[in-house]
């Protein structure tokens, strides 16, 4: 994939920008320069967004990357076209943003936009629009995901620099990211947490065993100390305890069975012989309440004959309450009578006077026909008033319309007057909006200038800080360097001295040795005639040797690395200083030139100072001056208001005018109407209103009269009726009371004739009083025929028992029960003993299953747990070899890299140097599997790559980047990328190690293929022709220019 031309509209820092790749195409390597936070970065992110819909970086997502200046009016999309395999792809997408509507007024949010031109040749041959089938098509011509191809394209050259000195740990992360080894470390966990879960499973079970066993119930026979022995032991034991304590329980409960069996035969002859024993007295009880029964025989025979009596009266009550209601009946029609009388007395009196009454309204009649007649004639000549009246109406209002008119016209007249003063003096004042509105955009130009120098001037302060603590940072470090410095000098002479002693040592031994005849074994001699003595020395172990060995080659590692970050970050403070001053001096003259400083300064309070007062003076004078344009836009619009309301003035003024004339025309002509309606109407009348008044009166008179003589009708002819009918009552209660009394006479004589054959008399007072008690017949007779229920259920009762009983006489009890309370207490004792071993027997049982259980569980988890735990440590590295799954894995990538890098290297160094993979384990897991140490041709052995300096760090930095990016592009199929971009990793090195790494750079075969450099290093600038120079514009704009030879 090689791109061609990249068009960038609103994204990051450019606003309608394009870059043109083609004009590099002869330079094996390029340089992408700029400031920090420039946009460098950006063009990468515009190229993967392009082909993948998303940024490089997973901490920026496309929406992002719009331009904050960039207006709703305005789209962000990118442009790229690439060639690939022979073919053409131009490529345009939009990223989901807020924009303005196509129609009406707003916005609205659209969705990410694509779309996809394939070419071949000059032919286009496909276009795709939909962003699935987009992606699906790209993927598919790269062969990559988006992932792949940032860590293949863009190498981060400062990361592959700490990767070479980082721990097999640090390492590993790193490569588990790029090689998705992530399901090794996964594996791992998920073992080890099977582990964990059967380890604890089997603790658990094992703490089960001991809780049960701590459960259990020894016996007095069980063996001394059972409690401490193991579990088998206590297993055994506890099996032959409840075989025994199982056999003891089935005896004692056959026990309790015989003692149960003889407890409820005695129990059942008690039962019978209190059972007779009951009968009998029961018996005797019957007999006695039979003779207390009879004894009562007089007293209920007296009874039933008052019951006779009252069965006589309760007969004779219907007729006796009949005779009581006619006596009522009799009384009701006396009262009925006398009220009916009274009625028909008063209706004859009202009926005399409503005949006086008619004969008065006929006297009346004469005055109301002279009411009829003048009402008629009155009547006729109410139009005339009416009219009259109508005409006066019409004249006031007249008069009031001329009245408000003229108002409304003279007060019209007085507002177009001062309305057209207004409009005069308002355009007069309107005549200063221009110059208050240039005055204006000058503030507001003056505002932004002083906006972006104040948040230049705080980025500063927070870089002035930030060099201020990098500064004193760097003096701990330089003080931490130098004491290790001595520490590595002290290791230096301690290992001098020991490898001098060991020396000694070596030669006494020699000299031991030594034999004459024997070959010398430093020069061969076979005389020895002056052998060396060398004074005691204390012994020196090889350990010893290689322990202070490997002590100074730890501290000697630690110095190099310490040097190189010191270094670097020593070179780190200088170029942060010098853009500090460098952005600082910029911004000065930016504020000299437009006027807000009269003079260079080179203190930064100062500029502050001076910045926050230029600020509030061109804001006091900004509010001012909208307040001046503001008042100005109010008269402006109060001006149109005035103009319109003029124009709409003098209409109406005009109107009004017309109007006056005609209503004042209208008032005189009703004001000589009235006059010639007046001069017609009576004298007897004011007015209409006095008029209608006395035919109202009249009116009145005549139907009071009328209603009278009505009234009076009928009430007479409603007296007449009501009299008719009281008259036919009379009659009617008369004839009903002769019925009455000759029926009540009849019954009297009936109840006589009946008390006189019953009670022997006339006098009903007998009957009354039997009459009285008839409601307490029924509890008689109940009682009665409860006496004689009594009578016959005791006589068969004592029948019964005598059956029952026959010749059984009563027996003593006591004995009985003292036998079944003996059988009671030996049950009870029995039950108790039974209860207790058999709660002991089945507790122990159950603990005994749940403990044969739990060990054969035991036994089953052990062999699966010693196989994991062996598959634990082989995948976690935790054996000797300290190498796991994961890392083992990342090994053999880690060697494939290297062999790949070691062929760029090879060219880089000229053939001096090679990597390798570190083959001893390290004191620790971290520290093995994927340390790397280099060889160096020039002395002929292995050292450690913290030991190179930053220009050969560098190279071999930069050939672990190719190399990885050539793996990854192998294992994706083979796949052709024809440009990579290498991301900063310069500014740290100095200047022999920048040399290096340039002469490094330019000997990369390029293979058709380019490679850009990004950073912001100005000596790159000088020495690398090639370039895409980012250059800012201000308001966080960026524009790009490309520098070629």
């Amino acid at each position: 994939m090689k791109p061609l031309k990249l068009t960038l509209k609103n994204f990051g820092p450019y606003e309608d920008e394009t870059i043109d790749f083609t004009q590099l195409e002869d330079a094996s390597v390029f340089l992408i320069s700029g400031k920090t936070g420039s946009g460098k970065t950006t063009i990468f992110d515009a190229i993967t967004f392009a082909l993948y819909g998303d940024s490089a970086s997973d901490d920026r997502s496309p929406q992002s990357m719009r331009s904050d200046f960039a207006d709703t009016k305005t789209p962000t999309e990118v442009t790229l076209s690439f060639e690939h395999q022979g073919r053409l792809y131009w490529i345009n997408r939009s990223p989901k943003q807020e924009l303005d509507k196509k129609r009406g007024s707003g916005t609205k949010v659209f969705e990410s936009q694509g779309k996809l031109k394939i070419f071949e040749g000059e032919k286009q041959i496909d276009e795709i629009t939909k962003l699935r089938d987009i992606n699906i098509k790209l993927i598919d011509v790269l062969q990559i995901n988006r992932e792949q191809f940032v860590q293949i394209v863009l190498l981060p050259q400062g990361e592959f620099r700490r990767f070479l000195t980082a721990s097999s740990a640090d390492k590993e992360a790193v490569l588990r990211k790029i090689f998705r080894t992530q399901l090794y470390q996964k594996w791992r966990d998920a073992l080890k947490e099977m582990l964990k879960k059967q380890t604890t499973k089997n603790r658990d079970v094992q703490n089960a065993i001991d809780t049960d066993l701590a459960k259990v119930v020894w016996l007095a026979d069980a063996p001394d100390g059972i409690e401490k022995q193991n579990v088998n032991d206590q297993l055994a034991a506890l099996t032959n305890q409840q075989k025994q304590a199982n056999n003891a329980l089935k005896t004692l409960k056959e026990q309790l069975q015989a003692v149960q069996q003889r407890y409820e035969e005695a129990n059942q002859q008690l039962q019978t012989d209190d059972s007779m024993n009951q009968r009998i007295n029961q018996l005797t009880a019957k007999r006695q309440e039979q003779i207390e029964l009879q004894a009562r025989q007089p007293e209920f025979d007296r009874l039933q004959k008052r019951i006779e009596q009252l069965s006589w009266a309760k007969e004779l009550k219907p007729k006796y309450e009949q005779f009581q209601e006619l006596q009522g009946e009799v009384t009701d029609n006396q009262q009925q009578l006398k009220a009916v009388v009274g009625e028909i007395n008063n209706q004859i009196k009202t009926q005399a006077d409503y005949v006086k009454k008619g004969d008065q309204l006929q006297a009346q009649k004469t005055e109301q026909d002279q009411r009829l007649n003048q009402k008629s004639v009155l009547e006729s000549q109410r139009p005339a008033f009416k009219q009259a009246q109508e005409l006066q109406k019409q004249l006031e209002q007249a008069q009031k319309k001329v009245s408000v008119l003229h108002q409304d016209l003279e007060k019209g007249q007085q507002q177009l007057t001062d309305l057209t003063e207004q409009d005069t003096q308002i355009t007069t004042a309107l005549s200063q909006m221009v110059a208050v509105t240039e005055q204006l955009n000058a503030l507001d130009r003056t505002a932004q200038v002083l906006a972006d120098a104040a948040n230049q001037l705080k980025k500063l302060e927070q870089d002035q800080r930030a060099n201020r603590q990098l500064a004193e940072a760097l003096e701990k470090k330089q003080q931490a360097l130098t004491e290790l410095t001595k520490q590595v000098a002290q290791s230096q002479a301690t290992y001098n001295d020991l490898r001098n002693t060991w020396l000694s040592n070596q030669i006494v031994n020699l000299v031991k040795q030594l034999k004459p005849g024997t070959p010398c074994p430093v020069c061969g001699s076979l005389t020895h005639p002056s052998p060396a003595h060398v004074a005691d020395l204390p012994s020196v172990s090889d350990d010893e040797i290689k322990r202070a060995e490997a002590e100074l080659q730890k501290g000697q590692n630690q110095l190099a690395a310490a040097k190189s970050r010191l270094e670097e970050q020593t070179s780190q403070s200088e170029k942060q200083a010098g853009q500090f001053h460098e952005v600082f001096a910029e911004l000065v003259t930016k504020l000299v030139s437009s006027g807000v400083l009269t003079a260079a300064v080179d203190d930064l309070a100062v500029v502050k100072s001076q910045l926050e007062t230029q600020i509030a003076k061109n804001d006091r004078e900004q509010k001012a001056v909208r307040r001046q344009q503001s008042a100005l836009k109010s008269q402006q619009e109060k001006q149109v208001h005035i103009k319109k309301t003029l124009a709409e003035l003098t209409q109406i003024v005009t109107r009004l005018k017309e109007g006056y004339q005609t209503v004042e025309a209208t008032r005189q002509r009703y004001q000589v109407q009235l006059a010639d309606v007046k001069q017609q109407l009576p004298s007897d009348f004011n007015d209409l209103k006095a008029l209608d008044q006395h035919l109202t009166e009249l009116q009145t008179a005549i139907e009071a009269y009328d209603q009278a003589v009505a009234d009076n009708h009928s009430r007479l002819t409603t007296v007449k009726s009501h009299l008719a009918a009281a008259h036919a009552t009379e009659a009617g209660l008369k004839k009903q009371q002769q019925q009455v009394t000759a029926k009540l006479t009849t019954i009297q004589a009936e109840i006589t004739a009946a008390v006189s054959q019953k009670l022997k008399t006339e006098d009903w007072r007998g009957l009354q009083r039997l009459l009285a008690e008839v409601n307490q017949l029924t509890d008689f007779q109940q009682k009665a025929a409860a006496y004689q229920d009594q009578l016959k259920n005791v006589a068969a009762e004592i029948s019964t028992y005598e059956g029952i009983v026959g010749k059984h006489q009563l027996v003593d009890l006591d004995a009985e029960q003292a036998k079944v309370q003996q059988l009671v207490e030996e049950r009870k004792r029995l039950q108790q003993q039974s209860d207790e071993q058999s709660r002991q027997t089945f507790l122990n049982d159950d603990l005994l299953k749940r403990i044969k259980k739990n060990n054969r569980a035991i036994a089953e988890q052990q062999e699966t747990i010693n196989q994991l735990q062996l598959l634990v440590e082989t995948v976690s590295g935790s054996g000797d070899a300290k190498l796991g799954l994961e890392r083992y894995v990342l090994q053999a990538q880690l060697r494939e890299i290297l062999k790949v890098a070691n062929q760029h290297l090879k060219q880089l160094s000229s053939g001096r140097y090679a990597m390798l993979l570190h083959k001893e384990a390290g004191a620790y897991q971290k520290n093995t599997g994927l340390e790397i140490d280099v060889y160096d041709d020039n002395v002929g052995e292995l050292r450690s790559v913290h030991t190179l300096s930053g220009g050969e760090s560098f190279i071999a930095a930069l050939s672990l980047a190719l190399a990885l990016g050539e793996v990854i592009q192998n294992e994706s199929g083979g796949i052709s990328i024809d440009t990579l971009f290498v991301d900063e990793g310069f500014g740290s090195l100095d200047q022999e190690s920048l040399t290096m790494a340039m002469a490094a750079l330019e000997n990369i075969e390029s293979n058709d293929r380019m490679i850009g450099i990004i950073s912001h290093v100005t000596i790159l600038q000088e020495q690398v022709p090639y370039q895409i120079q980012v250059q800012t514009q201000g308001q966080g704009k960026s524009r790009t220019k490309i520098v070629t030879p």
